[in-house]
């Protein structure tokens, strides 16, 4: 007789690529996974993958499974909803997010989700870069994370949050406090970059590119505080969010600098697998846009 077990294990392999990562997800050894995948293709007959590929690869057979199995987790994830509301079993969330986000409405959030969630642990993994964040969602490391919007694969499901203002900032004194300055102008500097993988930073250059421009440019780490450092001495200049560096310009650390074109901006989302447990992934999503657009 087949078992939900035996199912879900078909079912995160099929999604993620590899039984280690559906074993990692399903908090399960890579043994016991195996074993339960062995044990439904005993009960079907014929393969659900094919054996001749290094990742998992869905046969005919293993196709017709998956369309099926989708319908029926979603059912049991539905009915483990409605159980959690009469239980206080705890269950952890993993989630990832960006330092804009750690410094600016998650806190907010964790007490929305503590009101909403109160048997959920939230279980933050705070990382500089979106693409990893996405990486580790895919993987299954994560289950959900806030990063800025980009295309997105497929198999993620995507939740629209805010839109975050950046703007160019300099040391005090070093270009006008009130006259827009072209990109020409403002590459008089040397430009202080995070990591060429970060969004930001690939938007900026584009704008360079477009203007004909080619500054000096200088790798400022991933931290946009330590970039905020950077620029207090005087290092060079950089696009950055505001509210991250707000306080530095009100208290005459940083100067905002006031651009044509101006600065670009990144909205944020939300991103989760797209597979039956997605409705958890909805609600806090919703959760997150109300959260960050107090922010």
């Amino acid at each position: 007789m087949l078992t939900i077990k035996q199912l879900e294990a078909f079912f995160w392999v099929a999604r993620l690529g590899t039984v280690d990562r559906a074993a990692s997800k399903l908090h399960i050894t890579q043994s016991a996974a195996t074993k339960r995948l062995q044990e439904l293709e005993s009960m079907v007959i014929e393969p659900l993958f094919d054996s001749q590929r290094s990742k998992a690869k869905l046969s005919l057979k293993g196709q017709e499974l998956l369309e099926l199995c989708k319908d029926l987790l979603e059912g049991v994830a539905h009915l483990d909803e409605l159980q959690s509301s009469t239980r206080s079993v705890a269950r952890i969330l993993q989630i990832g997010i960006t330092e804009l986000v750690a410094t600016t409405w998650f806190p907010l959030f964790i007490r929305k989700m503590k009101e909403v969630y109160p048997n959920v642990v939230v279980q933050p993994e705070l990382m500089h870069l979106s693409v990893e964040l996405r990486t580790k969602v895919l993987d299954g490391s994560l289950d959900i994370a806030f990063v800025p919007e980009t295309d997105t694969q497929r198999t993620l499901a995507r939740v629209e949050l805010n839109s975050v203002p950046f703007a160019w900032f300099c040391a005090p004194g070093l270009f006008p406090k009130d006259t827009p300055v072209t990109l020409q102008q403002l590459s008089s500097a040397a430009v202080i970059e995070q990591d060429e993988r970060s969004i930001i930073t690939q938007l900026c250059r584009r704008l360079f590119s477009e203007a004909g421009v080619e500054p000096r440019r200088v790798f400022g780490g991933s931290s946009v505080l330590a970039m905020a450092g950077l620029i207090e001495a005087g290092i060079g200049i950089s696009c950055l969010p505001e509210s991250i560096v707000s306080n530095y310009v009100h208290s005459g650390r940083l100067q905002m600098v006031h651009t044509r074109p101006p600065a670009p901006s990144l909205r944020y989302c939300t991103v989760f697998m797209n597979n039956p447990q997605s409705g958890i992934g909805y609600s806090i999503a919703e959760i997150a846009r109300q959260c960050s657009n107090t922010a």
